[in-house]
């Protein structure tokens, strides 16, 4: 009972936290989370959490659009949430289909641009000088998209889609999201929560890299996949509070 009243209380926290955090930083990591998440029911990845959590992710990156172009307050800002909600409009059923391998690739095709635009427009919408502490708040929503992009290649390449463009992709996120976290982790303006939560971060890529490494090398099973799975909302929630702390230190 104890437990079940301590992971219900985390749950609502959770929440409460998600809605505080400037929706423009949300968009990116959503959108890789959807993918994420129609890739692990694909393959029965920590399924009955998975086949919950898709649809309610669905729901936060329809709220979160809205409330981000509501933000925008240039011409080229609401231009490029103009466009988002476009390519979402494309992407989104596609989330919500049968989870096959043919309907995960047509995702994969969509939703790298639908994070590159949500990117574009938190660079806009947050502190459009792109100075200080904002610049280390979109730097970390980054990372938390990055987790989530390599968790859900991994996941991919373990389905049976290897062709040459997503390997390089998945080396490329890799590569790029071990150094934008050393480079957060290299910040002045750190504090000790944030140093907290980016060595959480780092110690959860270690596991991530670990099981997929087990995975490529033929020793793995469904338990590195949960393991990449899990280690990948892990950097995701640590980022996101990372993220948090960020913003509140911006003037």
């Amino acid at each position: 009972m104890r437990f079940a009243r301590a992971a219900l209380l985390a749950a609502v926290l959770a929440a409460a936290a998600a809605q505080a955090q400037e929706p423009a930083l949300r968009l990116e990591s959503l959108a890789e989370r959807i993918a994420k998440l129609h890739a692990q029911v694909g393959q029965g990845v920590l399924a009955e959490r998975s086949k919950r959590a898709l649809p309610e992710a669905v729901r936060e990156f329809d709220g979160a659009l809205k409330n981000a172009s509501a933000r925008a307050t240039t011409a080229d800002a609401r231009e490029s949430y103009l466009l988002l909600r476009l390519l979402w409009q494309d992407l989104r059923p596609w989330t919500l289909k049968p989870p096959t391998r043919d309907n995960a690739k047509r995702i994969s095709d969509r939703v790298e641009e639908v994070t590159w635009v949500a990117a574009k427009g938190a660079r806009m919408t947050v502190n459009p000088g792109r100075t200080g502490t904002a610049v280390l708040a979109i730097d970390a929503a980054h990372v938390a998209t990055l987790a989530q992009r390599v968790a859900r290649l991994h996941l991919l390449r373990r389905w049976g889609l290897r062709d040459s463009s997503l390997g390089v992709t998945l080396e490329g996120a890799s590569a790029e999201l071990r150094a934008t976290l050393e480079k957060l982790r290299a910040a002045s303006a750190n504090t000790p929560e944030i140093e907290t939560e980016l060595a959480v971060a780092a110690g959860q890529l270690q596991f991530l890299l670990q099981a997929a490494q087990e995975l490529e090398g033929g020793r793995g099973s469904s338990k590195q996949l949960e393991f990449i799975a899990k280690a990948g909302d892990h950097i995701l929630e640590s980022m996101e509070r990372a993220a948090r702390l960020y913003e509140g230190l911006a003037p």
